[in-house]
């Protein structure tokens, strides 16, 4: 069972899986390839890249998957803080996605290839954020595990087992969100290409600005003041 959690991670689960989703689609877009937001289609492609003896395709997975495992271990290492807890740093993270998919834009009507890479580096500091700070309830790069929970609670429904509801409920929120996200980013790419990101880069920023007000409200709540220079 999904233990108890604060509402404020409901803003993450129906905000940050729709920055993912048009992340993921504006990169596909633009280079047509896999995505950057989960690694198993990425490591197949890096399979079929050895395989095939496909140097540019192989090449292609190691640089996101080399992105994304390094955006992972930077969310490691700046947000060390306890679950469920809204802090500085993962609002300064949040800020660090926001600025890597800007980048991102500019770069991918031009530089495409460095784009993604870009890309999936954003995506792998969210989703290592997330991972961290839920106890990895939330994870909002991907997919899979979601749909798998879901049916794990079908086949319990049907045998008549207990199901856990919240659990259900931030499956279908995280999956919803992420493929809004992807839809509202087809629907852009037609007319701003790359440049669609900026709203991705928007999207992370305020859920980054939420997140910092809310560290400062439970700090105030504890009796913690910030000491000023």
């Amino acid at each position: 069972m999904v233990p108890h959690f604060p509402r404020w991670i409901w803003s993450w689960a129906a905000l940050l899986p729709a920055v993912a989703g048009s992340v993921n689609a504006t990169a596909l877009l633009s280079l047509r390839h896999v995505g950057v937001t989960h690694l198993t289609g990425i490591s197949t492609e890096a399979g079929i890249g050895l395989g095939a003896g496909d140097v540019d395709l192989l090449a292609h997975a190691a640089g996101v998957i080399a992105s994304f495992t390094l955006g992972c271990a930077m969310s490691a290492t700046v947000a060390r803080g306890p679950r469920w807890t809204p802090s500085i740093a993962a609002a300064g993270l949040l800020f660090g996605v926001a600025l890597l998919l800007s980048v991102a834009s500019l770069l991918l009507p031009e530089r495409p290839w460095l784009g993604v890479m870009l890309c999936a580096g954003a995506m792998g500091i969210q989703n290592g954020l997330t991972s961290a700070l839920s106890g990895a309830l939330l994870r909002t790069s991907h997919l899979t595990g979601m749909f798998t929970d879901l049916g794990i609670a079908l086949g319990q429904k049907a045998r008549g087992a207990p199901v856990d509801a919240r659990r259900v409920a931030v499956c279908l929120t995280v999956i919803t969100s992420f493929i809004v996200g992807a839809v509202a980013s087809a629907m852009a790419y037609a007319t701003w290409q790359g440049r669609c990101l900026s709203l991705s880069a928007a999207f992370a920023a305020v859920v980054g600005l939420s997140t910092l007000w809310l560290s400062r409200r439970a700090k105030a709540a504890a009796g913690i003041t910030t000491p000023r220079e």
